[in-house]
């Protein structure tokens, strides 16, 4: 991914994060690049920094530069472990950490859930300037199924779209819907700064309570059957 000087998805320690990796399966912090008022880019967890240089990095004159990121979560905790780290009771990060790391949480539990499972087709997860808020947002779509909705009337394709958004609010959202059914979910959370394992569980939770509604044999009316 290419820096894009006007993102800011949160600050560590006074510099802007240009892009979230993952989370450190270890200490379970997020793992990020922040950019220094020298341009220089810092792969840090909050408690761990080091000057990291991207793999890709091409001048096309004085003071132009183009930088690709290629950091694995593997290769981001390999780079800090060789750093002591400084313990502290307060993060050096702005809330608007606390949300994009709650997002991550949230899609690596997706992940524990492969391709067709629970009729998930698939799942991404957006990085920072993809779209308007410049905050991290988790992607899962249904798999496409036929779906008989009323008696003597052709069957119709459709699917669930779920989508998990980290706002500039310091909120995550929640925004679920059927493309058939009708089933739609709306839902504004406030995050709980240092509880982002568990809120992402309550988080799932929603999300399957949501799949489960799609995925049944019996409408809420309980008047026509699904096909699937």
């Amino acid at each position: 991914m290419g820096l894009v000087s006007a993102v800011i998805s949160g600050e560590v320690s006074g510099n802007p994060v240009v892009h979230y990796i993952g989370i450190d399966p270890g200490n379970r912090l997020p793992l990020m690049i922040t950019l220094d008022s020298r341009d220089r880019h810092w792969l840090t967890d909050g408690t761990r920094s080091t000057v990291v240089y991207p793999a890709v990095r091409e001048n096309g004159g004085v003071g132009a530069a183009t930088f690709v990121y290629d950091y694995t979560v593997d290769r981001a905790t390999s780079l800090l472990s060789t750093v002591d780290p400084i313990k502290t009771k307060e993060l050096p990060f702005n809330p608007l950490i606390y949300v994009n790391w709650l997002i991550l949480a949230v899609y690596r539990m997706v992940q524990t859930h492969p391709r067709g499972t629970l009729g998930i087709d698939r799942s991404v997860m957006d990085h920072d300037s993809l779209f308007g808020s410049h905050q991290l947002r988790v992607k899962i779509q249904g798999v496409e199924k036929l779906y008989l909705l009323k008696r003597l009337r052709p069957r119709r394709r459709g699917h669930f779209l779920i989508e998990i958004i980290a706002r500039d609010n310091e909120q995550v959202v929640l925004l679920a819907e059927h493309t058939v059914l009708g089933f739609v979910l709306s839902k504004s959370m406030d995050v709980r700064p240092g509880e982002a394992e568990l809120q992402a569980r309550e988080i799932m939770e929603e999300v399957l309570e949501f799949i489960w509604t799609c995925n049944t044999d019996v409408r809420n009316d309980g008047a026509d059957k699904l096909e699937s």
